[in-house]
């Protein structure tokens, strides 16, 4: 496939020319992969690029990206190039490094232990694929998790608001009717989880969702 080929199909595919040029290619790429996941052009580092022998030096430079989201490793890409002497364009393959700031853990925890988060900038890939956790909200341990490990729900889960076995009112509504009986959770939640409780009088297992009074509605209201 030639080149303005290659470009027009990614194109089709959902990419499309950046329509800023730059005076290097790596800061063409840079600019172009940035402005796509709306990050900063610091968090950006390429890699592994070359160019055809006797490329003119005194061009400018812009990318036409694949049409799928970049998540790093080596990027097929399209490059174009303008310049007095005379213009051109290839497909080129450079690595492609993203960073940001992610959750790691400020200190050992055992399993079903609080995690002390902090947020330090890193390579994107040491999360191996999984997705960071927000850390604005509590998180405990799966598994030991060491000191500077990043975090994600493989290692961690949320801090439950009430935890499985607690002894909790369960409210059923009814017009203007109100009827409360007590129940065993029968997992952990979160406010505003749908949970499965057991009626300890009638030992018929139920589900409802979980209030911020610590009650678990039935049905609606």
């Amino acid at each position: 496939m030639g080149t303005t080929a290659l470009l027009g199909l990614l194109a089709l595919l959902g990419g499309g020319a950046n329509p800023t040029w730059a005076a290097t290619p790596e800061a063409a790429i840079r600019t172009a992969i940035a402005a796509r996941l709306s990050m900063a052009e610091a968090d950006v580092e390429i890699s592994d690029l070359t160019l055809p022998a006797g490329a003119p030096a005194d061009g400018d430079y812009r990318v036409v990206l694949p049409g799928y989201r970049i998540h790093g490793g080596h990027v097929p890409l399209g490059l174009e190039l303008r310049a007095a002497s005379g213009g051109g364009s290839w497909r080129v393959r450079p690595g492609v490094r993203l960073y940001g700031l992610v959750p790691v853990a400020a200190a050992e925890a055992l399993a079903g232990a609080p995690v002390p988060i902090r947020l330090e900038r890193l390579p994107l890939d040491v999360l191996r694929g999984g997705e960071p956790v927000d850390a604005t909200l509590p998180w405990e341990a799966r598994v030991t998790v060491e000191a500077g490990e990043p975090l994600t729900p493989s290692l961690v889960r949320l801090v439950p608001d009430v935890r499985e076995g607690a002894i909790v009112p369960v409210v059923v509504r009814r017009g203007g009717l109100e009827v409360r009986c007590d129940a065993q959770l029968q997992a952990d939640a979160r406010y505003g989880d749908a949970v499965p409780v057991l009626n300890l009088v009638t030992r018929a297992r139920l589900a409802g969702v979980l209030q911020t009074d610590g009650s678990v509605l039935l049905g609606g209201s």
